[in-house]
């Protein structure tokens, strides 16, 4: 990076003996370097291994004409300002000239005011770079003194990111990450709770033009740890007065999720089996009942389960009802679900038709009949109702006829499926 307060340096390219001194006389004063080739060639190497700031070329040079200067100049100095200054040439090379982003033109021959007002034109460009550059410098190492992850985003697009989160990630800074063409987006799993599509700025603007009043949450991956699930990131973001470029800083709070989670779990499940509880499972069902979906309930309990405990003691029932929780959830699909209604009584909520749902009960029943439950040296068995939701019915009707089932079943027998 060019550093602030250096010297200006302009390199003067003129065949001609006079126009050349005269140019460097008007140019030349304390602040200012200036050099001076006679042809392309020498002008093209002074290019290359100066690197002035300011190039005032004439377009008709011997060697390597103007143009062709420009074009290699720019090639190895990609700052580069140039002046034209141009004689009677054709229109197509002053054409030529403005496609290779030439910053002035002078006539020839040189008017003194005129060319020192354009120089003094790219000289003021360039000191303007300079200030910029040095405060973008300045911030971004100010940035890697941040002791928590930055990124710094200019509009949608991110323009740095600090060494810590570059660390996380993987990478020594923001410059590797940038040569590999790798970017946090690259990393992000969800946003919000929505999982991610890897585009380069959505997270930027999910963040940014949320309509919610809320705190905003980033789940990353941990590449030093591949193995392990992604860390959640607390995100907040300032914008910078008078500008598009905000700071995000991001806070891991992987801890507290997953103290949250362990909370909410222990809220939504029951202590004992670890099935749902009946609140959560009803908050559930309520939700796939409004939502339309084809779906059935299985209702079932433990026969004579009262005998149980009053014969083998309470810490055997509870034995029992862990284990047959297990049993549920080796015989049903992983995106059914279970809850305890309330003692001895469950609830298995299945997104399937009836006739798989009378499949799934028949098999839990088997099950059931067949296992050898710890401290009980005889037969369990279960009674089953089984009843499909039907289109616009709601959950309480739905409970009370898969309820009505299972009644019936215990009525007429025991140890059986009914169909409400």
């Amino acid at each position: 990076m060019a550093k602030r307060g250096r010297r200006l340096t302009i390199l003067v390219a003129q065949q001609e003996d006079y126009e050349r001194e005269s140019m460097v006389a008007l140019l030349r004063k304390g602040t200012i370097d200036v050099l001076e080739a006679k042809d392309g060639k020498e002008a093209l190497n002074l290019v290359r291994s100066v690197q002035p700031d300011i190039l005032v070329t004439d377009v008709a040079l011997e060697k390597v004409d103007g143009l062709e200067l420009i074009r290699k100049g720019r090639e190895s100095h990609s700052d580069l300002k140039v002046v034209v200054a141009f004689g009677p040439y054709s229109p197509r090379s002053l054409v030529r000239a403005v496609e290779l982003g030439v910053d002035v033109f002078v006539s020839l021959p040189v008017d003194g005011r005129k060319l020192r007002a354009a120089v003094m034109k790219c000289a003021k460009e360039i000191a303007t770079a300079r200030r910029m550059a040095q405060a973008d410098y300045s911030l971004r190492q100010l940035l890697d003194f941040f002791p928590s992850p930055a990124v710094l985003v200019d509009g949608y697009d991110v323009t740095y990111i600090n060494r810590r989160l570059a660390d996380y990630l993987g990478y020594t800074d923001y410059e590797s990450m940038s040569e590999l063409d790798m970017g946090v987006e690259d990393f992000i799993v969800k946003v919000n709770g929505e999982t991610y599509d890897t585009h380069p700025t959505h997270w930027i603007r999910d963040i940014i033009e949320d309509q919610l009043d809320r705190d905003h949450m980033v789940h990353i991956e941990n590449p030093r740890h591949p193995d392990s699930r992604p860390n959640a990131f607390g995100v907040t973001f300032n914008q910078f007065p008078g500008s598009d470029l905000r700071l995000f800083t991001f806070q891991d709070v992987s801890g507290l999720e997953d103290e949250r989670a362990h909370l909410e779990d222990e809220a939504s499940t029951d202590p004992l089996t670890k099935a749902l509880n009946r609140r959560s499972f009803l908050r559930q069902l309520g939700q796939m009942a409004a939502s339309g979906a084809s779906f059935s309930l299985v209702m079932f309990d433990i026969d004579h389960f009262k005998s149980i405990n009053d014969t083998y003691g309470h810490d055997v029932g509870d034995a029992v009802l862990r284990e047959i929780s297990q049993l549920v959830r080796d015989n049903v699909r992983e995106n059914d679900t279970l809850a305890r209604w309330g003692g001895e009584e469950f609830m298995v909520l299945s997104k399937s038709d009836m006739e798989r749902a009378k499949r799934v009960a028949e098999r839990l029943r088997h099950a059931v009949e067949i296992f050898s439950f710890t401290g009980v040296p005889r037969q369990i068995t279960s009674s089953f109702g089984v009843a499909l939701h039907e289109k616009g019915e709601s959950a309480d009707d739905l409970v009370k006829r898969a309820d009505e089932a299972l009644y019936e079943a215990k009525e007429t027998g025991r140890n059986k499926v009914v169909v409400g």
